[in-house]
């Protein structure tokens, strides 16, 4: 057989043998209680050429998975545009480069994510890759599934660049944003708790006239006299208070860690990164008059939380709208 012939033959085989792994897939899906991946949203579409995943692949997981073209001796990887087959061993994965966004109307989705700084991420994104463990179900033990999301949380650090938005569990349906402890946290031994550890406090949409949040802000501002005690005998730890920071025609409820507190005013740096506050950043040192005041809570000498009465109402929301 001439060697065109040959190569073309190849190709075809390559294709079948991807859209017979995707069917396979997608029927073994409908029988599994358990999802193994992790979705990075894009700004851009990506691709990947093969031999350049077959490398990396080899490297997170020392192993030979060939040249793209070839089998190695642990395994081999195989690619269309829009999915890419990796056999590691025994272990199939599934490496999906989508150029769309994740779901088809974004804004509607977008307002079922209470926090303000992974909403905007999530809008802004229009594209996606994955990377998911097939074959997952319940016989699966922890230990299994714990090292399914070593592999790919491996895997996918080595695709992260400045055009990845978030990083979506959908296990747990959590979505995080991108930031210095991403990389480190995919490759972790835990990737899903790792990931957690990386979140920023979360700025959350409430209406202001919601009763239930209306009541934790009185509460809070009523009990101010018990913060100011704690605070000043430097009793606990991590003494933050919440209020409204603005610049321009923008205003953000953000958490302080209290510095000083000199008659009504609260002195402070903000404790994460706004969403919309221009050169105000994580660190920037702020003062805001007390009758502002949204919110307040420490870390007491027991290790737990006291105050935080905003918070106990966004918990409530979250979980009523996760029920609905």
């Amino acid at each position: 057989m001439p060697f065109a012939a040959r190569i073309i033959l190849a190709c075809v085989f390559v294709v079948v043998l991807i859209a017979a792994t995707i069917r396979l897939y997608r029927r073994r899906k409908k029988q599994v209680s358990k999802i193994v991946s992790l979705v990075a949203l894009l700004r851009e579409p990506m691709t990947f050429d093969p031999a350049v995943l077959a490398h990396l692949a080899s490297k997170v997981w020392n192993a030979d998975l060939g040249d793209g073209t070839r089998e190695g001796e642990d395994g081999h990887v195989m690619s269309t545009d829009i999915v890419t087959v990796i056999r590691h061993g025994n272990q199939m994965y599934l490496l999906n480069c989508f150029p769309r966004p994740y779901v088809d109307d974004v804004e509607a989705a977008s307002q079922d994510l209470l926090d303000l700084r992974i909403r905007e991420l999530f809008v802004e994104h229009q594209a996606w890759i994955s990377i998911d463990a097939l074959g997952v179900d319940d016989k699966k033990s922890e230990n299994q599934i714990s090292y399914w999301y070593r592999q790919i949380g491996g895997l996918l650090a080595e695709l992260l660049d400045d055009n990845c938005l978030l990083i979506f569990v959908p296990e747990s349906g959590l979505a995080y944003a991108i930031n210095d402890e991403t990389e480190k946290a995919l490759r972790s031994d835990n990737p899903r708790q790792a990931l957690r550890d990386t979140m920023l406090a979360p700025m959350f949409s409430i209406p202001a006239d919601d009763p239930e949040m209306q009541q934790a802000v009185v509460t809070a501002r009523e009990t101010w006299p018990q913060f100011v005690a704690a605070f000043e005998a430097r009793s606990g730890e991590n003494h933050s208070v919440k209020a409204p920071i603005s610049y321009a025609d923008n205003t953000e409820f953000i958490w302080l860690e209290v510095t000083a507190i000199e008659g009504d005013l609260i002195f402070g740096t903000l404790g994460n990164d706004p969403a919309n506050l221009g050169p105000l950043k994580v660190g920037a040192k702020v003062s805001v008059p007390l009758s502002e005041l949204n919110d307040w809570c420490y870390i007491d000498t027991q290790g737990e939380m006291q105050g935080g009465f905003t918070v106990a109402v966004f918990r409530e929301v979250m979980r009523r709208r996760q029920k609905s």
